[in-house]
């Protein structure tokens, strides 16, 4: 393929205290390129300013790749994370499409050339479903349960159709999905994950063609999970109350 019609594909990644982790997935990622026709593969950590290595590991990694790039966002949230990491790969690393991926292992890198394709197929908004023929939902009993509930919750509200996947933060997407949007259309400085959700929501609803895909979910093996249940569910509950609202 020419060079002119390779697209080029950040995956951005949040990370806070991912040491255990960073490395190995960075590299997996990248190995992916083998596999991925119409895109060259760059990764950039968005990281919160972590307190353990993750930084100094990063940092080191992209002074030996041009492929691997940091962005210290030197503020928690995932949703922050995610904002300045798009608009930085935007910006600055020339990003035509954006791909949203977990830094613990939970989503697995052997599904970024699935996640890729339909881009190339006139779909602005790849999601990778848990809830598809063909996926795989490895995580416990506990996290199928909210996972299947919160999707429910949210795609009742909204009165969503087409698309399964709300709460996962595994999606490919091209950069005009993410500039179409006001500033502050998500809540991204909101300190729980409901920013995951709502970015899709308003990409839906500002007229993204979007399509899904199967992918597999693993539980993390290293590292700790920074989410707060309780909050999260609290948020997505006063979300899906106050968009209904807000259209009546």
């Amino acid at each position: 393929m020419d060079s002119v019609d390779v697209l080029r594909a950040v995956v951005v990644t949040p990370t806070y205290d991912e040491e255990d982790n960073i490395a190995s997935l960075i590299a997996a990622v990248l190995a992916e390129q083998a596999n991925i026709n119409g895109f060259d593969v760059h990764v950039l950590v968005s990281d919160s300013h972590s307190q353990d290595r993750t930084l100094e590991i990063v940092r080191q990694l992209a002074d030996n790749d041009p492929h691997v790039h940091l962005l210290d966002v030197n503020q928690r949230g995932i949703g922050v994370g995610l904002r300045e990491g798009f608009r930085y790969a935007i910006e600055q690393l020339n990003a035509d499409v954006l791909v949203q991926m977990d830094s613990d292992f939970q989503h697995n890198p052997q599904d970024l050339p699935h996640l890729l394709a339909p881009l190339l197929a006139g779909y602005e908004v790849v999601v990778g479903s848990r809830f598809l023929a063909g996926s795989h939902n490895n995580m416990p009993f506990y996290r199928k349960v909210l996972s299947v509930g919160a999707n429910q919750v949210i795609r009742m509200a909204l009165g969503l159709r087409g698309v399964t996947e709300i709460t996962t933060s595994f999606r490919a997407f091209r950069k005009e999905a993410f500039l179409r949007l006001a500033p502050d259309a998500v809540p991204w400085e909101e300190e729980s994950f409901i920013a995951v959700p709502v970015f899709l929501v308003r990409m839906l609803a500002a007229g993204a063609k979007a399509t899904e895909v199967p992918m597999t979910m693993h539980p993390r093996v290293r590292g700790y999970s920074k989410m707060v249940y309780s909050r999260y569910i609290r948020d997505i509950l006063l979300f899906a109350l106050k968009d209904r609202l807000r259209k009546t």
